[in-house]
């Protein structure tokens, strides 16, 4: 264990260059990336990311990705200096498409968190008896936001209360999104697409070069991503098939999914002009002027009216390979244990405001099934209803039955699948929300809000946060009584539906199911449009 305990006033003396203080006794990690001065509260040791003396924001992790590193793979930052790490850096830069934008922050950006291009920081959050007991196993967490928006340091996601509570070290990262990590630009295809991803990776590896300094065992780390992240992880495992720096995954709402191997770059070209660089075509020139747009003039544009989404990933059989499912059936993905699974009513934050069947099915994909068809497969529900339960299916439930099944069918055993139902009057923060995507997250992380939460909310917290942590700590085994290991199909109760009917304690929050309860529109329709 490499965390020290030192004067603060000794730590601002090498910092800042002054004496004579009276201060703290604060934590000390020395890194790759630094020697690094946390803080210490509630017996849990915190390290939030780095600001040097001379006001150029650096990062644990990575030089800055701007200017010349604008589009460019993450370089690692590696330092000997003294640094302050007792507040979080800025999130990267955020977008929220113009249609959605206010009804998007109020629910995700509110307030506002402060936004850089120079952004990849990550935060560390140990108990303080790693000093003495060390080899503590790790959860590294990598946010959502559909690969267009999200932070390490959302107040959702602090670690605090898990390594409080259940002796864990967490590690929460940024990564570049929208067009800074997901461009889609002719210019950057193929090796420069998926920089997002490329800074997950390298954040593993600081994981793996750095987390025994705060007392975490870099051969028990569990990744763990929700929604995008889920996503994330779910191509982490993808990519890492030999010696993966990790032990396990848990992946909540997302999962792999096929991918159509042609980029398309019409959006990077309208993004191109938008910001002024009017090249003829793409190619260096072009890709120059785009490197001295400033970043806040991108931020306008992304945000604005004319704003386009970005958050596609290319298809480059490096970090993004377009047959995942065949990949794990044929053993070329990480081997690993895995939790995943998908919330009772994940689609509706995603449908408010579409109420005609056929026009939601066209958007969401286009002719490839009819108003007809979607309807036989759920049979008793209205169009109203079947809406919010085919983005469910489409996005999350089914990728989640597709992704399973592959890995047990390859022979991986260690492998839990659930749904989450736990609907809470406070969470209800749109109409006909429910079980609605990421409310299992502050329950998970112990951050759910204390002034408005019932006794059941508070209870759920306590039991989800020791079941994501039993896996973490022995994914080989039942995280949960009653949970059975996975198996696909009706014949056995191995899809744990989890707080539903008001279970909240640990010993009966699963309830046993056959997976057939919620996958049977999957099987019937959506699975063979997701396996292409």
């Amino acid at each position: 264990m490499a965390v020290r305990f030192l004067s603060a006033c000794i730590v601002t003396a090498l910092i800042f260059g002054i004496s004579g203080c009276v201060g703290l006794v604060l934590p000390i990690a020395t890194t790759t990336s630094g020697v690094l001065h946390g803080s210490a509260q509630d017996g849990v040791l915190s390290f939030k990311g780095i600001v040097s003396t001379t006001q150029r924001l650096t990062r644990p992790y990575a030089r800055s990705p701007i200017g010349a590193l604008r589009w460019e793979p993450p370089q690692p930052l590696l330092s000997n200096e003294v640094r302050n790490t007792t507040a979080f850096g800025p999130s990267c830069i955020q977008q929220f498409t113009f249609a959605t934008q206010a009804f998007i922050e109020r629910l995700f950006n509110t307030p506002p968190l402060p936004e850089n291009e120079d952004c990849l920081f990550l935060n560390v959050w140990t108990p303080q008896d790693a000093i003495n007991v060390p080899n503590k196993p790790v959860l590294v967490w990598i946010h959502g936001g559909s690969l267009q928006f999200g932070s390490g340091r959302v107040p959702e996601y602090n670690g605090m209360n898990i390594a409080q509570n259940h002796g864990i070290v967490v590690v929460t990262i940024n990564y570049r999104t929208n067009v800074f990590g997901f461009p889609e630009g002719e210019e950057l295809f193929p090796n420069n697409e998926n920089l997002g991803y490329m800074d997950q990776d390298l954040t593993l590896k600081w994981v793996q070069d750095n987390i025994a300094a705060f007392g975490g065992n870099p051969e028990l780390v569990t990744i763990v991503g929700e929604s995008a992240g889920s996503q994330s992880v779910a191509q982490i495992l993808q990519r890492h098939s030999v010696n993966p720096p990790f032990r396990a995954a848990i992946m909540e709402s997302g999962a792999a999914s096929s991918t159509i191997s042609t980029p398309n770059f019409t959006s990077f070209d309208i993004f191109a002009k938008a910001v002024g660089c009017n090249q003829a075509f793409p190619g260096p020139e072009r890709l120059a002027c785009l490197k001295s747009v400033p970043a806040s003039q991108i931020s306008t544009w992304l945000n604005g009216p004319s704003g386009l989404g970005f958050g596609n990933v290319v298809v480059d059989n490096v970090t993004v390979f377009p047959d995942p499912y065949q990949r794990i059936k044929a053993n070329k993905t990480a081997r690993v244990p895995i939790l995943i699974g998908a919330n009772q009513d994940d689609g509706t934050l995603f449908v408010v405001g579409d109420t005609d069947l056929a026009t939601f099915l066209q958007g969401l994909l286009g002719s490839l099934v009819t108003v007809d068809q979607v309807r036989a497969v759920y049979p008793g529900f209205t169009d109203l209803e079947i809406i919010p339960l085919v983005f469910r299916d489409v996005v999350f439930l089914c990728p989640a039955e597709l992704t399973t099944t592959s890995y047990v069918q390859s022979g991986i055993t260690s492998v839990f699948r659930y749904v989450y139902g736990a609907v809470f009057a406070d969470l209800q923060l749109f109409p006909n929300a429910g079980a609605w995507h990421s409310t299992e997250i502050p329950e998970i992380f112990g951050t759910f809000n204390i002034t408005t939460a019932s006794g059941l909310e508070r209870t759920l917290s306590t039991t989800m946060q020791s079941i994501w942590t039993n896996f973490i700590k022995d994914p080989f085994t039942s995280p949960a009584l009653k949970w059975q290991k996975f198996v696909p199909g009706n014949n056995t109760l191995s899809l744990a539906r989890l707080a539903f009917t008001g279970n909240v304690e640990l010993d009966n929050v699963v309830q046993p199911s056959p997976a057939g309860l919620d996958d049977g529109p999957c099987d019937n329709l959506w699975n063979a449009l997701l396996d292409f």
